[in-house]
């Protein structure tokens, strides 16, 4: 059968909804059910409908917002600790601060070039796969599939756990400042707050679009407080600890290293709204200017922020603190010190609430091109949320907030994350030699992104020789172990279709009483396309008919069988549409 079908094909299951866009490839095996026969013509199933997709809801303001909302989390009021120890002296801990952030535009700007020539969910997933696939096919192809595993199963949703963890921490010590809160409250009040923002990234985008402003407010609240208390505090003649200046800097470029791995992960985030270009309004225009709106006013805030914790606190002081946003407010604020936990808590639940919004796209994304369940590319047909994929990292995360070893997490985040970043500048360098003709919105020179990749390869190898974990390893192997799933579901493409699995098994719930079921399917039409491949072919109704004839046949006789014995529910039926493309 050929590749392609006539208009908008998509299989709907009541409320759910399994949608491949038309940039996803196709696959040589395409299942669908037909879910329980109701009806005395098996083929009344197969009708045409508008399709149901994401909506374009972010515009100029929410993706500054988004962007804004992500980034300042629990970094910079943690991580300046981890910045001087580093550096060793006030001069170098500063220019770090603004060197990760431009490292962080540069890296951001090249994912804006390519975002915009790949305006599609996913982000690195579509980049891999169809830049540097553009350049070598089944490279580009296990590359994006080994971000997928990375990404779905540790790398997102142990960033959801390191967030919500510190706003646990933070939380709780705000409340209880007078008395130690046990470990097992920690977790289950991080437990409970995962829970929460999967209700309400479930709900509703529109929702979880306005917490997330309102989590951007009280952030920017917090750090301004922060800066304008180091203003007076400087006009007051504060500034012996910045006097000292390059004193003690460190003459080991791989403790360097280690300084910018601790900074890069406060700006981490930078990349988020790629992730969700496909909801993003006039995204070759918003996307990049939401990022150059966005990343200096971070750089400039963080900037502020770090000398403001120099004007109240030695480097002894700050290197001796366990929280240094409140070792600076207890310093600096006195008696009102009490509600700085509470608006660092609430900042660390914003980025959290913002990775699992993102996160839950790059499941459905990489469902979308076969490299997860088809259940996970469903999204809700009335909320229109990726309920599945919120699952997946809201499990996930979950059971990594159970050891609570909030620096692991941070270090094995790092490690992973900085190898698919890396990739990612490989294929807006690809891009550059395989879409010459390609219209940009935005481009930016060939040395730059050699650079961001040369940067990239650093912060891989730099901490790996200068303080050796096992961590390290562990991650390397958890990327490579991938592969192992990779054959046979991908490559070979074996297929179990969950969704008709929970169709034999599971009862059929009355839709009177839930939103969310599987009901008889529906099957509308979009286009497959094969990757990069410039060749479409059309089939119409009837050569679909003609494929499904054997299968009528057998649904037709089903259907008399209900006929017999109307108290008897029909199992759903399968049947295969080939591709024989390829």
């Amino acid at each position: 059968m050929a590749a392609l079908m006539p208009s908008n094909f998509e299989i709907t299951n009541g409320d759910y909804v399994h949608r491949r866009p038309s940039g996803a490839p196709s696959i040589q095996l395409s299942r669908l059910s037909t879910g329980v026969i109701s009806r005395q013509d098996s083929l009344e199933n197969v009708i045409l409908k508008d399709e149901v997709t994401l909506k374009r809801h972010l515009g100029l303001f929410s993706g500054v917002c988004f962007i804004v909302g992500i980034i300042i989390g629990s970094g910079i009021f943690v991580s300046p600790k981890g910045v001087l120890r580093g550096t060793e002296s006030v001069g170098l801990c500063l220019i770090i601060w603004v060197a990760a952030g431009l490292v962080s535009l540069l890296g951001a700007l090249c994912y804006a070039e390519i975002g915009t020539l790949i305006p599609r969910n996913g982000a690195e997933i579509a980049y891999m796969k169809e830049g540097i696939g553009s350049v070598h096919e089944r490279v580009g192809e296990i590359l994006a599939y080994l971000f997928v595993w990375t990404s779905a199963f540790i790398l997102k949703p142990a960033s959801i756990a390191v967030l919500t963890l510190t706003f646990s921490q933070y939380f709780l010590s705000g409340i209880f400042l007078d008395c130690g809160v046990s470990e097992n409250v920690v977790k289950m009040t991080a437990i409970l707050a995962i829970l929460v923002l999967m209700n309400i990234n479930s709900i509703s985008v529109s929702v979880a679009n306005r917490l997330n402003i309102i989590f951007v407010i009280c952030k920017v609240i917090t750090i301004l407080t922060v800066i304008i208390v180091g203003i007076i505090r400087m006009a007051q003649g504060h500034v012996e600890t910045l006097k000292t200046g390059f004193q003690g800097t460190t003459t080991k470029p791989l403790n360097v290293a280690l300084a910018f791995y601790s900074g890069l992960w406060a700006y981490d985030g930078w990349n988020c709204l790629n992730s969700i270009t496909e909801e993003v309004k006039n995204p070759k225009r918003n996307l990049w200017l939401s990022i150059v709106l966005a990343l200096p006013s971070v750089i400039i805030l963080y900037l502020l922020t770090n000398i403001s914790y120099f004007t109240v606190m030695n480097k002894a002081t700050l290197l001796s603190s366990t929280a240094v946003a409140v070792t600076w407010g207890e310093i600096a604020l006195g008696p009102v010190v009490r509600v700085l936990p509470i608006l660092i808590s609430i900042s660390a639940l914003g980025s959290g609430n913002g990775s699992l919004f993102s996160s839950a796209r790059y499941c459905m994304v990489g469902a979308q091109y076969g490299y997860l369940p088809d259940v996970f590319a469903c999204i809700h047909k009335k909320k229109l949320t990726p309920i599945p994929g919120i699952v997946l990292q809201g499990v996930i995360a979950i059971g990594l907030c159970l050891p609570s070893n909030i620096d692991g997490l941070i270090d094995f985040f790092s490690f992973s994350a900085w190898i698919f970043y890396g990739i990612t500048f490989s294929a807006t360098l690809c891009c550059k030699f395989t879409m010459k003709n390609a219209e940009r919105v935005i481009s930016v020179p060939i040395p730059l992104i050699i650079i961001i990749i040369l940067i990239s390869i650093y912060l891989v190898i730099a901490p790996v020789i200068a303080a050796p974990q096992l961590g390290f390893l562990l991650a390397s192997l958890f990327i490579l172990f991938g592969l192992v799933f990779y054959y046979p579901f991908v490559y070979r493409k074996i297929e179990i279709n969950f969704i008709s699995i929970y169709k034999n098994k599971a009862p059929r719930p009355p839709p009177s009483t839930v939103d969310f079921y599987f009901s008889d399917t529906t099957v509308n039409t979009t286009p497959i396309v094969d990757g990069d491949s410039a060749k479409q072919t059309e089939i119409s109704i009837e050569n679909l008919t003609k494929e499904v004839t054997a299968q009528e046949i057998l649904l037709h006789q089903r259907h008399r069988d209900l006929e017999q014995n109307s108290n008897k529910e029909i199992e759903p039926f399968c049947f295969l549409l080939n591709d024989d493309s390829k």
